[in-house]
């Protein structure tokens, strides 16, 4: 007999009731689930803190790669890291600030065109002169003697003709008045012509005057463009010359770069952007030199006009007041020696001296009525690390008067000292020591290595932005972790009768989610939110619609004092309710 798919069908369908039937009476005979423990806050309305905060990027305000006007070999040029001052000339002409030249080019050349052009200008004032007096002089003397006899000539030519006219004398002493009077009107015309001429040659002496004194003023000017000065204050960045090379003009010698004010750049998207053009100032978090945190506002400088195509986002530029401090290592120092430099004496290798000759740097060496002397590092050595505090002591020296300079910025003379010193050529010594304001209050041995002040802000620091404009506006907020969203639908679950009841809201999720994020809810058409209204926070994602709950513990609602420590509270309790304690 052939089985039709009708007959395997039914027996199957069979099996199956039975085995249904047999899992039934087995479910009714397990115990009931026990509530999930959750954690509950009560709905209120209110009015929370916004809190936007962004990182920003710290940079200078102004960076320019500086060079000389002129070109020349460089003899010496400032270090990395030096701060300097930008001649400061008022409007009339007088000066307030000299500045501090960063580099000096070889001046010989540029002081040599100078004493020429000024030689020029000396030769073309003599010329000027001689000029002038053959003008005034010379010339105007013999116009005036030749004009006279013009006269005289003129005058008795005028007398021959009316004799001749009476017939008193003959033609030949007519013509003899006619001939003496041309003469003398030529000679008129000569010295005219002369005169004209020397008024051009006294023209064009003054023109000759006043180009060599331009062509001085040239040579004055690239003589003092030989040093080369800073257009405005601040730190040098990088040096990209050493001493002794050949620069042109405009090549770059240095980067500077502004330090106070210094900028602050970040990322927002266009509806912040619209927020902060109407700001004046934000508030700035930046970390200090001793760990602590520190808030100063800067002022928006700029918000780009259009967005970056890559990212969608705007530039904020924020200008801020910066500030410089001094290591509590050297200002905790109380009545101790400063210097600025540690040198140690076998440099003859650096400098270029024969091996075995000890150096000391020019500003090192001291001196009292017992001699020269320098301040030696008495439990310190070379490649030993500085403690704090110094322990220094005099030690005199003999050198000699011939300083070798090196790199442009320091000077060293050779030199030995008078009694030996254990471990000679290990040993260091301190540049230039600034003793206190009192020198009576100094112990004669401490001393503190002063590095200078430091910038509480530098350019690549990190800094962070609050963007909250500090408007509140009240309505129901929850806890993120209160929200349970399933395709696309957002639900709170409201604590009833002992159990988790899904209510469906509306509720606009931010970009940036963190668990001290809270979001704006609002009940859909025909619902409302009672004051008395509990909703589970800590645990929502492990329930069900209608599952027994018990709560452990209840949170403060969402208001002013919501924030860090009741948000951590619902995430530990959300941890006792793992999946494997919930089943």
């Amino acid at each position: 007999m052939r089985l039709t798919r009708t007959h395997l069908i039914i027996p199957l369908v069979a099996v199956g009731l039975l085995t249904f039937e047999g899992c039934g009476s087995s479910t009714n005979s397990l115990p009931p689930k026990s509530p999930r423990p959750v954690t509950a806050m009560r709905l209120e309305q209110s009015a929370p803190p916004q809190s936007f905060v962004v990182s920003g990027v710290v940079s200078s305000w102004k960076t320019e790669e500086i060079g000389f006007e002129v070109g020349g070999r460089v003899e010496w040029v400032l270090e990395p890291g030096k701060y300097v001052g930008a001649p400061i000339t008022a409007q009339d002409g007088t000066e307030i600030n000299a500045g501090l030249a960063l580099a000096q080019l070889d001046p010989a050349s540029y002081e040599v065109a100078k004493e020429r052009e000024q030689a020029a200008l000396d030769v073309a004032k003599l010329n000027l002169e001689a000029a002038e007096i053959q003008l005034n002089q010379t010339i105007k003397a013999d116009k005036a003697s030749t004009q006279s006899d013009f006269e005289l000539a003129e005058t008795e030519l005028n007398r021959m003709k009316q004799l001749e006219a009476q017939r008193a004398i003959s033609a030949a002493e007519l013509e003899s008045a006619q001939n003496r009077f041309d003469i003398q009107q030529a000679r008129l015309r000569a010295i005219e012509a002369q005169e004209g001429q020397a008024k051009v040659e006294k023209a064009t002496a003054e023109a000759n005057v006043r180009s060599a004194e331009q062509r001085l003023k040239d040579a004055k000017r690239n003589l003092r463009n030989t040093q080369l000065f800073a257009s405005y204050r601040g730190q040098i960045s990088e040096v990209h010359v050493v001493p002794g090379s050949v620069v042109s003009a405009g090549s770059p010698v240095l980067t500077l770069q502004m330090m106070d004010p210094i900028k602050i750049e970040f990322e927002v998207s266009a509806e912040q952007s619209r927020q902060i053009q109407r700001r004046l100032q934000v508030p700035v978090s930046f970390l200090k030199p001793d760990g602590s945190r520190g808030v100063e506002n800067a002022i928006v400088h700029v918000v780009d006009p259009s967005a970056d195509p890559s990212t969608r986002t705007f530039t904020v530029t924020l200008l801020m007041l910066n500030q410089q401090y001094v290591p509590e290592s050297v200002n905790s120092g109380g009545a101790v020696a400063r210097t600025e430099d540690i040198w140690p004496i076998d440099l003859n290798s650096v400098v270029g001296t024969p091996a075995g000759t000890k150096l000391f740097e020019e500003n090192s060496i001291h001196e009292d009525e017992n001699g020269k002397f320098v301040w030696v590092l008495d439990k310190t050595r070379r490649k030993q690390t500085l403690p704090e505090k110094l322990h220094v002591s005099k030690a005199y020296v003999n050198v000699s008067d011939a300083a070798i300079p090196f790199l442009g910025n320091w000077k060293f003379t050779i030199g030995t000292f008078v009694e030996p010193l254990p471990e000679e050529d290990l040993r260091l010594v301190t540049g230039k020591l600034n003793l206190p304001e009192d020198p009576s209050t100094w112990d004669g041995k401490s001393a503190v290595f002063d590095s200078g002040s430091q910038w509480m802000l530098r350019p690549g620091d990190l800094v962070s932005m609050d963007l909250d404009t500090g408007k509140k506006q009240s309505g129901w907020f929850v806890p993120i972790q209160a929200i349970y969203e399933e395709s696309g639908y957002k639900y709170l679950f409201v604590v009833r009768d002992g159990k988790a009841k899904r209510m469906e809201v509306m509720a606009e999720l931010p970009d940036k989610l963190d668990l001290e994020s809270v979001v704006e809810i609002k009940p859909l058409e025909g619902q409302n939110f009672g004051p008395d209204m509990e909703i589970v926070v800590g645990g929502v994602h492990f329930l069900k619609d209608g599952d027994a709950i018990r709560v452990t513990e209840k949170l403060p609602g969402v208001n002013e004092e919501f924030g860090p420590a009741s948000a951590s509270t619902s995430v530990e309790a959300d941890k006792t309710n793992t999946p494997e304690k919930a089943q």
